[in-house]
């Protein structure tokens, strides 16, 4: 069922609804009130008649010589007046009921008898009549019956032309006001009709730079597409980053395979020429297994980067505790010291105490990554130095070297999983994984890694780490 008829049925019940209680208030209402005020005209009546009878004679029937006002004055067409004994004896009536008389039930007679005046409604020949009986008392005595009588005949034929009127009259307004209401309904879903359309085009044309577009008030459909565009916004941006992811991942498997595939072809080509020589000469024997221990080293490392990699993309977070940075950094550079080689190596040492939220071994491989870098790109004869400093609640340690630099247009990729520069693959050194772990562990210290390099100057690396608090 569609919301428009949803709604449509919905306006259309209610109306029903209120329809149906307003039309049995009404026909009850008024029935009760035209139907009491026969009763008050009747009494009306009856005691207009009671004040105007005479009693002439004596007893023992007083009744019978009753003088009645002429009843025909106190009479209307439909109004019908009747005197009579205690024992149902009629002994005078209204010219309009001609041979017919009053009927006089048996509970009339006995609430008669005892004093009392009593209300009923019968049928006289097939007509609703009602009829009001009351005693005729003379001298305390009660020495007869009085009876006015009116027929409901047009009350009754009143009632049943309301109740056509009333059924006939709310069936056309419920029809007329459910057809203006499915008119009505179309026109105020029209616009959610028309963003229906717009965002099923989208889907279909799988077009998520196209937008629903509106021009009205901010009202609830305002509301709605707004939040569609800016929930295809999100879309959009999820699935840009989903191609980019899958577009990295794809070139990562690519250059893994590429980077594995290298060693184990010198390894493979090593074994082999071992094994078809098995006397060969011991140097070359030497040389060979000195081959295959560094490219089992070189393969070692790797996978050792990819698991840390990937253990980080299923949420592995190292544990984090205040670290004093001093000794960290002495170590560091005690270690740079020993990788330097033919390149002259200076570290200051901090000015003060730097405390950050972290862990000891992963802040010593993030420092190691990029000496060690800086130490393969830098030529003999080069410089690297270590400083630090504090700026704006961060401890500053800056890494820079005198190599070959790196290229402007490359430096916002060197942070990508196996990504190596033109210079970098020259020299051949490194697998392009060093500087994304670096930056990974930077940033699970809430830090960064920023870089200022020009090609053939050099380049200076520096790691933001924010102070522990307190």
């Amino acid at each position: 069922m569609s919301v428009r008829l949803k709604l449509t049925l919905w306006y259309s019940g209610v109306l029903a609804m209120t329809l149906l209680v307003f039309a049995l208030g009404l026909y009850f209402v008024l029935g009760r009130n035209l139907r009491a005020g026969v009763d008050s005209d009747l009494l009306s009546k009856a005691n207009e008649v009671v004040r105007s009878i005479q009693v002439v004679g004596g007893f023992p029937d007083p009744v019978e010589h009753i003088l009645l006002p002429n009843v025909n004055v106190f009479a209307a067409p439909d109004t019908y007046l009747q005197a009579e004994t205690l024992s149902g004896q009629v002994v005078a009536h209204s010219a309009n009921l001609g041979q017919e008389v009053l009927p006089l039930s048996r509970t009339a007679l006995a609430a008669v008898a005892a004093g009392k005046s009593i209300w009923e409604t019968v049928q006289a020949q097939g007509r609703p009549l009602r009829i009001y009986s009351q005693p005729l008392i003379w001298r305390g005595q009660t020495i007869g019956i009085l009876q006015v009588g009116r027929s409901m005949a047009f009350l009754e034929a009143t009632l049943a032309g309301l109740r056509l009127f009333l059924f006939l009259g709310g069936l056309l307004t419920v029809l007329a006001a459910g057809s203006l209401g499915w008119v009505l309904a179309r026109a105020s879903l029209w616009p959610i009709e028309k963003v229906t359309q717009a965002a099923a085009g989208i889907e279909e044309a799988r077009d998520l730079d196209r937008r629903v577009a509106y021009r009205g008030p901010d009202d609830e459909l305002g509301r709605l597409v707004r939040t569609i565009n800016a929930m295809l916004d999100r879309l959009q941006a999820a699935y840009r980053r989903l191609e980019e992811a899958h577009a990295l991942q794809k070139r990562f498997l690519a250059d893994a395979s590429h980077e594995l595939r290298t060693p184990l072809t010198s390894i493979r080509g090593n074994v082999e020429l071992l094994q078809r020589a098995p006397g060969a000469d011991p140097q070359m024997r030497e040389e060979a297994l000195a081959d295959i221990s560094s490219e089992a080293a070189r393969m070692s490392r790797m996978v050792h980067d990819l698991l840390l990699l990937a253990r980080a993309d299923a949420g592995y977070r190292p544990e984090m505790s205040p670290v004093p940075l001093a000794p960290v950094l002495k170590e560091v550079a005690r270690q740079g010291a020993v990788l330097s080689g033919q390149v002259t190596f200076t570290a200051d040492d901090p000015q003060e105490e730097p405390v950050v939220q972290g862990d000891v071994d992963a802040l010593k491989e993030l420092f190691l990554i990029i000496l060690d870098n800086a130490f393969k790109y830098t030529p003999a004869g080069g410089r690297v130095h270590l400083a630090t400093r504090d700026e704006d609640g961060f401890f500053v340690v800056g890494i820079s070297d005198t190599g070959i630099g790196i290229d402007p247009s490359e430096q916002e990729h060197i942070f990508e999983r196996l990504y190596r520069t033109d210079q970098a693959r020259k020299a051949g050194g490194g697998t392009g994984l060093g500087l994304s772990i670096a930056q990974l562990i930077a940033r699970q210290h809430q830090g960064r890694i920023t870089v200022q390099s020009q090609l053939g100057r050099g380049a200076t690396f520096e790691v933001w780490l924010p102070k522990a608090a307190g």
